[in-house]
């Protein structure tokens, strides 16, 4: 059986599903990973108790360039997942640098919140990262602003001054 609950089973096979057409069907996905294309028919299929393991999932994610299970999987564990790096440019390098930060604070949240209380330590510690993210956002959202206020696109492909 799953250990993930059964509400969340369809998702995984539907991301399963999305993963295995990404790179190219059944038989592409059995080239890069350890299962065969009956093991994959299984994974998708809604009537099958079968989920893919994590192995597979990564091989076939890492494929897809794009984790289509893992961020089900992740989802079904209560968790979300941030991109560590986002894309070109100053919006794309602060966008990326805002996620790692947000992935930062939650755990540091979680940590915190454990025993259900904030002490002066625990506030101190997260301050300062909070603070960060902040003016990480308004960072980006001065260049998304920028693009509103003169109604062009902004090139993202680096850092210069000429889109700063």
């Amino acid at each position: 059986m799953s250990p993930f609950s059964a509400a969340f089973v369809p998702a995984l096979k539907t991301a399963t599903k999305r993963a295995v057409a990404h790179v190219g069907g059944i038989d592409a996905a059995a080239v890069v990973s350890r299962v065969g294309r009956t093991q994959f028919s299984d994974y998708s299929n809604r009537q099958r108790d079968a989920v893919i393991p994590l192995d597979v999932a990564l091989d076939l994610d890492h494929c897809a360039e794009h984790p289509f299970i893992l961020h089900a999987m992740a989802h079904a564990l209560g968790f979300l997942m941030l991109p560590l790096h986002v894309g070109p440019g100053d919006f794309g390098q602060d966008m990326s640098e805002y996620a790692q930060a947000s992935g930062d604070i939650l755990a540091t949240a979680v940590r915190i919140l454990e025993d259900g209380v904030v002490d002066l330590d625990e506030a101190n510690e997260i301050a300062p990262k909070l603070t960060r993210a902040k003016q990480l956002l308004e960072r980006a959202l001065a260049h998304v602003h920028s693009v509103q206020v003169q109604n062009r696109p902004r090139v993202v492909t680096g850092r210069d001054a000429a889109n700063g």
